[in-house]
């Protein structure tokens, strides 16, 4: 991450922060990370009263984006999500030109929208929005133009699907609980966690509660997994599972902040953890990700009887909207299962 007009000095071993913009007063900036919200809020807000020259077209598009990627709105988000603003506004940039923001119109932005993929045009309206209601706040223009814009409909698609039991029994046979496969596929299978939040999964996280609780890259909001105290009820039958987990944690060669670390001691990429996973399933002939692991416990833990508020405390989703399927599925099962005691050949 690079923020501009940023000055860092070094004195007696530590480290003061700048904001040093083109004619401006040297200003003073709070002595924290500098990829914290805090820092960057502060970042924000002093560059906000800094007149700086800017070598965009008055009124441009150019200089509507060029604010937006120094404002606040854009700094404070995730470093995914700046990621993928950025790219997007750099091709928007490429395309822009000298082109004047009170110009722009819906039909400009949906033109920009059709020759993509569904899935890239998402990520553009997003990104065309995200810079208007920057550029409207600015006065670059009265009426909002990405607001009418619409990008071509998603198919719908079951995304990674979960793997099923005999999949994950089939994973287990065939890798061994000392293979780096293994770890990988049995942490991520427990904890239920994004590829990009189970690299960074480390013993740090873990409190003296027993509970594993991490922040997630995506969202910000914290996830919660039982790692060595008391499973709660409802995951009473999974215990297996984590004693499986803990079992290939304790064949690790090497101690690193993180538990899936390389062999050379280097935090792993989310990419190659993801092809780890993906690689080793599909020389035994399943095809199923990473993600599809998390998708597994969410549905394990909807079949044992989780609530939907349970599910996401373990899994970190945000809104419940997005774990409702899992118990619906599971209630549906259930629905068709006659109870325990009605199953038994004694009380027919």
């Amino acid at each position: 991450m690079t923020l501009k007009y940023l000055q860092t000095i070094y004195k007696g071993g530590k480290a003061y922060h700048y904001l040093r913009a083109p004619n401006a007063k040297r200003q003073r900036l709070p002595d924290l990370p500098i990829d914290s919200p805090e820092f960057l809020a502060a970042y924000s807000a002093a560059l906000s009263v800094v007149a700086v020259r800017s070598k965009a077209k008055s009124g441009s598009i150019a200089q509507m984006i060029e604010g937006y990627l120094g404002s606040g709105d854009y700094l404070e988000r995730s470093e995914s999500y700046r990621r993928t603003m950025r790219r997007h506004s750099e091709a928007i940039l490429i395309q822009a030109e000298d082109a004047l923001a009170k110009h722009l119109t819906t039909e400009d932005i949906t033109d920009d929208l059709d020759p993509l993929a569904p899935n890239a045009a998402a990520d553009r309206l997003k990104c065309w929005r995200a810079v208007c209601a920057y550029g409207k706040r600015k006065r670059f223009f009265q009426v909002d133009p990405s607001l009418a814009a619409r990008r071509k409909t998603i198919p719908k698609t079951i995304g990674h699907p979960a793997w099923s039991d005999a999949e994950v029994d089939l994973f287990r046979s065939k890798w061994p609980i000392y293979s780096v496969q293994r770890l990988c596929f049995e942490l991520i299978y427990w904890t239920g966690a994004r590829i990009s939040d189970a690299v960074k999964i480390g013993p740090g996280m873990v409190g003296r509660d027993g509970v594993l609780q991490f922040t997630q890259q995506k969202t910000g909001e914290p996830a919660f997994v039982p790692w060595t105290c008391q499973l709660p009820p409802y995951a009473g039958k999974m215990l297996a599972d984590r004693e499986i987990m803990h079992s290939a944690l304790a064949e690790r060669k090497q101690r690193h902040m993180t538990f899936l670390a390389t062999a050379h001691g280097r935090t792993r990429s989310s990419k190659a953890l993801g092809h780890v996973v993906s690689d080793a399933a599909k020389k035994i002939d399943i095809e199923k990700s990473a993600h599809g692991l998390r998708k597994a416990r969410a549905k394990a833990l909807a079949e044992a009887g989780a609530t939907v508020h349970q599910i996401a405390a373990w899994t970190g989703h945000i809104t419940l909207e997005e774990v409702e399927h899992y118990t619906r599925e599971a209630d549906r099962r259930a629905a068709v299962r006659g109870s325990e005691q009605n199953g038994k050949a004694v009380n027919r």
